[in-house]
């Protein structure tokens, strides 16, 4: 921890270059100020979801029989959600069956009748057209058993679709249809959503001019080398919890966004305590370091529109000086620029002190 030099300041009203003999002392502490590299946070707000998020649809139409789950509930994968009808189905079923059967007979039958044609053949007592069309009826006859055989294979796949299961492990949404709805495939809405949330994606926003800067912060000339090149990232609730595991960027937008200006990066987290859920809200936080900054408390600045500025103590007077930098949070300001090492800056009450005024200074060393 640097140290900090403060200092108590005799505030002297002055006016028209001379000390008011009635003025008033007020006392102010101080800061010499010292460069230092800063590790920080930058957050972004980001969309979370879940990278599996699957809509469980129909493939059959028919009405919703029994539902096999609560809503919320966690499910397996193969665990069964949703029972349709199965009446008309399994009778399709049947029908197939009988079909198949039928198929089946008569292939036999063409199959007796072409053996008996190509006997007689050979002993000349039929001639080659019998021969071919014996031979023609037992290929159609084989064509109508596959065909029937298919028939039956849909109809066993369409039982099966009356019971709908969970594709994956997760959490089941609120319903969209209850017991006694009828579903079909093309439906708008699904019957519900599975949401795998042990594995997440955050996805957040950065505009192209701080996108630019993290190119030329971490020396890369394409996408892909940045991301190759970017720390390990966290991730924050809305209100400021972090999730322990921390997470990588892996992908960024090919195009901005033509409103904004801003491309979409995506971070991946595991999340197996399901701390975020799909269609959650956060932070992601990338460690950004700043060399050769001052740090300052932020009673010590006044923002006038866009611009911030300090008081320095030079020869005993306050000087007001525009700085740059940014906010680290709601008690220091990060200046960038604009003050030297070894500044004396008034550190508190920015907004009580005037341009000018007289100081008289006593210093002393205290850790921060």
């Amino acid at each position: 921890m640097k140290h900090i030099l403060w200092g108590i300041l005799l505030v002297v009203l002055v006016g028209c270059g001379k000390t008011s003999p009635g003025s008033s002392t007020s006392h102010f502490k101080t800061l010499r100020v010292e460069q230092q590299d800063l590790t920080q946070d930058r957050q972004f707000t980001a969309r979370i979801e879940s990278q599996q998020n699957i809509d469980v649809r129909p493939l059959i139409t028919g009405i919703v029989q029994k539902i096999c789950v609560k809503e919320g509930a966690r499910v397996k994968k193969g665990q069964p959600l949703f029972i349709i009808d199965q009446a008309s189905y399994i009778a399709a079923v049947n029908a197939a069956k009988a079909q198949v059967g039928t198929a089946r007979a008569a292939l036999s039958t063409a199959q007796l009748n072409l053996d008996g044609k190509e006997k007689l053949y050979e002993q000349q007592m039929v001639g080659e057209f019998d021969l071919r069309r014996a031979r023609h009826a037992k290929e159609e006859a084989a064509a109508q058993l596959e065909a029937a055989q298919a028939e039956l294979a849909a109809a066993r796949s369409n039982l099966d679709y009356t019971t709908i299961c969970s594709p994956v492990d997760g959490t089941i949404s609120i319903m969209n249809f209850l017991e006694g709805d009828v579903v079909f495939p093309t439906s708008a809405l699904p019957i519900a959503t599975i949401a795998a949330n042990k594995q997440i994606y955050a996805y957040t926003s950065l505009s192209e001019k701080i996108l630019v800067e993290l190119f030329e912060e971490y020396g890369c000339s394409t996408s892909d080398e940045l991301l190759k090149k970017l720390p390990p990232v966290s991730l924050y609730t809305i209100w400021g919890e972090e999730l322990p595991q921390k997470g990588h960027f892996d992908a960024v937008s090919g195009e901005a966004d033509v409103l904004t200006g801003s491309v979409l990066l995506r971070a991946s987290f595991d999340n197996p305590s399901e701390m975020f859920r799909n269609g959650s809200n956060g932070y992601v936080g990338l460690p950004t370091t700043r060399h050769g900054v001052f740090v300052i408390p932020q009673e010590a600045t006044i923002h006038i529109q866009d611009k911030c500025f300090v008081y320095r103590v030079i020869d005993g007077r306050a000087v007001s000086t525009e700085v740059k930098g940014i906010s680290a949070n709601d008690e220091h300001y990060v200046v960038t620029s604009g003050l030297n090492d070894g500044d004396v800056i008034i550190a508190e009450n920015a907004g009580m002190v005037t341009e000018g005024m007289a100081v008289a200074q006593e210093t002393g060393k205290k850790e921060l």
